[in-house]
């Protein structure tokens, strides 16, 4: 019986709090941040609110997406499954594959991933710029290290937790897009 109590009192570890992202991400004219993808029932998007992705990266033809981003984050929520690709990501899709995509190319989801919602946070204030665990500085960190505002929902987005996988046709030839995050921990 006692070894049944200490069973379930073992607490489980996890992860800190502060993770930096590898995921598809932007140059805003500041510094590469994440793609503002948004979800809401089993619909992965993109939002335009609060940023300027859209005049970036659909606007303009032809705009990879980066891989890393200049910013830390904590995870929020999640896991949530994507059923099926908004217009948004898709107007980004044709965007970004302008010239090669075939026009009447479905952008349809092969395998559906899981996302993790997460929140941007001051990468000054959690990373220190030596490598090292520790940093001083003559100015505090911001109160729980949030950055945004309620306009860009406090910098509030979606990483994928497993990949997605997405297919398009170009030249009359199915081919298969992965977009994935892997997560180092700051």
């Amino acid at each position: 019986m006692s070894s049944i109590l200490r069973t379930t009192a073992v607490k489980k570890e996890g992860l800190t709090l502060f993770l930096k992202p590898e995921s598809p991400t932007y140059n805003n004219g500041v510094s590469n941040v994440l793609f503002p993808f948004s979800y809401s029932n089993g619909v992965l998007d993109i939002s335009y609110s609060g940023n300027s992705f859209k005049s970036i990266m659909v606007d303009v033809v032809n705009m990879d997406p980066n891989s890393e981003t200049e910013t830390a984050v904590r995870i929020t929520s999640g896991p949530y499954l994507v059923t099926s690709l908004g217009d948004h990501f898709k107007d980004y899709v044709r965007a970004w594959r302008d010239g090669t995509i075939d026009a009447n190319s479905p952008i349809s989801i092969h395998i559906m991933p899981q996302l993790l919602r997460v929140q941007e946070v001051s990468y000054a204030d959690v990373s220190a710029d030596s490598g090292d665990s520790w940093k001083i500085s003559t100015e505090p960190p911001n109160s729980q290290y949030i950055v945004g505002d309620p306009s860009n929902l406090y910098q509030t987005t979606y990483i994928f937790k497993t990949p997605l996988t997405f297919t398009i046709v170009e030249g009359g030839v199915t081919k298969y897009v992965t977009f994935r995050s892997m997560l180092d921990q700051e």
